[in-house]
């Protein structure tokens, strides 16, 4: 089984009436998928990397740059496959944009350290097969991250909530 990480942006009210009822996460995940609009953001299997990118630690983290894995509001104890869907409310977007906008490839990529990647189990894993000299292998997790820039940058504009899921 696939675990791949998303984030979804929504109107605060829709992030409040999620937390208010957490039977609605399926239907905001589904209209995600179909209806992504410009605050979508597909991960694919490239999260935890990310998050080992940002963070510098394989699970946990130091906030706001943590957030792939760590912080916001857990919405219900539905596990979809990497815990419960979280719901970070716009004052907090607003902080995971600006840590994010300070983030730079050059700065990722100097951590880019595929045996460690492998010694600390990274997912998805396979790190020997993974060129770093590879505008693909690497547009693999530099376009998923500047993705993330972009639309939480416009969180922080409009006032947006953010979901963040891995299922």
């Amino acid at each position: 089984m696939s675990l791949i990480g998303h984030v979804y942006l929504l109107p605060e009210a829709r992030a409040q009436a999620l937390l208010t009822e957490p039977g609605l996460v399926v239907e905001i995940i589904d209209r995600a998928y179909n209806e992504p609009g410009a605050g979508f953001v597909d991960l694919d299997k490239a999260w935890q990397c990310l998050h080992y990118l940002m963070t510098g630690s394989a699970r946990d983290g130091e906030p706001p740059l943590n957030f792939l894995l760590k912080g916001g509001v857990p919405v219900g104890d539905e596990d979809l496959g990497f815990g419960p869907a979280r719901v970070f409310r716009p004052l907090e977007v607003a902080v995971i944009a600006d840590a994010l906008a300070n983030v730079t490839q050059p700065m990722l990529l100097a951590r880019f350290d595929l045996k460690k990647l492998e010694k600390l189990e990274i997912y998805p894993g396979r790190w020997a097969e993974v060129n770093l000299r590879s505008d693909y292998d690497l547009g693999y997790y530099f376009g998923p991250f500047e993705e993330l820039k972009r639309v939480t940058l416009r969180a922080k504009n409009e006032r947006l909530a953010m979901l963040v899921w891995i299922a």
